[in-house]
C-alpha cells in the first residue's frame, strides 16, 4: 500500500502532503487519547501489546476494538478482572485466552506462521504465571513453546533435566525469583541464547526480585540477556526477534 502511494507520487497523481497524510492513515489509528502502532508488527515481527494498568475499562476497550477492526488480534497486558469482564462482554464471539495477567483475543480465524520453537523455563511453581505469559504470547505470534518448569537449583540436577526437556528449543527464555541463579546455570551449560527474566518472587531482603536482577546483572557468564523484573512480553519480544534473525539467515534473506 505504501508503495501504491509512493507510486502516485511518481507519476504527480498525488503530491507529497497527501502521500504523507496517507502513508500515516496506514501506519496509525488516532483516537481521542491513544495513537495505536498498527505496523508495528510488520515492521519489528512482534505486534503492539496494550498496556492496561492505569487505562480505564473504557479505554482498553476502544483500543481492543480498534486493533480487532484493524488487524483481527489484540493483546492486553496487565489486565485486571473487571478489563477481563469487560472484554469477554464486549466480544463475546472473539477467540479469548488469558495467562498470569495477559490477554489474547483474536477474531480471525488466519494463524501466523511457524517462527521457531522457544523453551520457556521456571525456577519454581511460582514463577509460572509470569512464564506463562510469555508462552501465550509466543505461541499467539506462532512459536512453538517447550515448557519447562520449576527446574530451580534447590537441587542442583533440576537444571539438567530442564536443558534435556528444552534441548530441541532455538532460544531459551528463563523466569527466576529468590537468588535468580538458574539463568546463570543455565547458560553455562548450552550455546544457545538465553533471556533472563527476574520475577518479583521471594522473602526478605530484596524479596520482590531486586536479588534476581541484580544476581543476574552480576552474572559471570558472557552474554546473557538480562529483561527487568516481571518483563514477560519483553522476554517475548527479545525472543521473537532472535527467531526472525535465525529464520531470515536460514531461509537465505538478506
Amino acid at each position: 500500500m505504501i508503495r501504491d502511494l509512493l507510486e502516485k507520487v511518481r507519476t504527480g497523481d498525488i503530491g507529497i502532503e497527501e502521500a504523507q497524510e496517507g502513508i500515516i492513515r496506514l501506519l496509525y489509528e488516532q483516537g481521542e487519547d491513544f495513537l495505536l502502532d498498527l505496523h508495528r508488527h510488520r515492521r519489528t515481527g512482534f505486534p503492539e501489546v496494550i498496556y492496561a494498568r492505569g487505562k480505564s475499562t473504557d479505554q482498553v476497550l476502544r483500543i481492543v476494538r480498534s486493533f480487532l477492526d484493524s488487524g483481527g488480534r489484540a493483546f492486553v497486558s496487565l489486565v485486571d478482572d473487571e478489563q477481563e469482564r469487560a472484554i469477554r462482554e464486549a466480544f463475546p464471539q472473539a477467540r479469548i485466552l488469558r495467562a498470569g495477567s495477559l490477554m489474547a483475543i483474536s477474531t480471525s480465524g488466519e494463524r501466523p506462521g511457524e517462527l521457531g520453537t522457544v523453551g520457556v523455563l521456571t525456577a519454581g511453581t511460582a514463577d509460572t504465571p509470569y512464564a506463562a505469559e510469555c508462552a501465550l504470547m509466543l505461541e499467539e505470534i506462532g512459536a512453538r513453546v517447550i515448557r519447562a518448569f520449576d527446574f530451580g537449583v534447590s537441587g542442583l540436577h533440576r537444571p539438567f533435566l530442564g536443558i534435556r526437556q528444552t534441548r530441541e528449543a532455538d532460544v531459551l527464555v528463563v523466569f527466576a525469583g529468590m537468588d535468580g541463579i538458574l539463568p546463570t546455570m543455565i547458560a553455562s551449560l548450552t550455546d544457545k541464547p538465553v533471556i533472563a527474566v527476574p520475577t518479583p518472587v521471594g522473602y526478605g531482603f530484596g524479596g520482590g526480585g531486586e536479588t534476581a536482577l541484580r544476581a543476574m546483572l552480576q552474572s559471570c557468564v558472557p552474554g546473557l540477556l538480562v529483561l527487568n523484573i516481571g518483563n514477560s512480553v519483553g522476554a517475548a519480544s527479545a525472543a521473537a526477534r532472535i527467531l526472525t534473525s535465525i529464520r531470515r539467515r536460514t531461509d537465505g534473506q538478506v
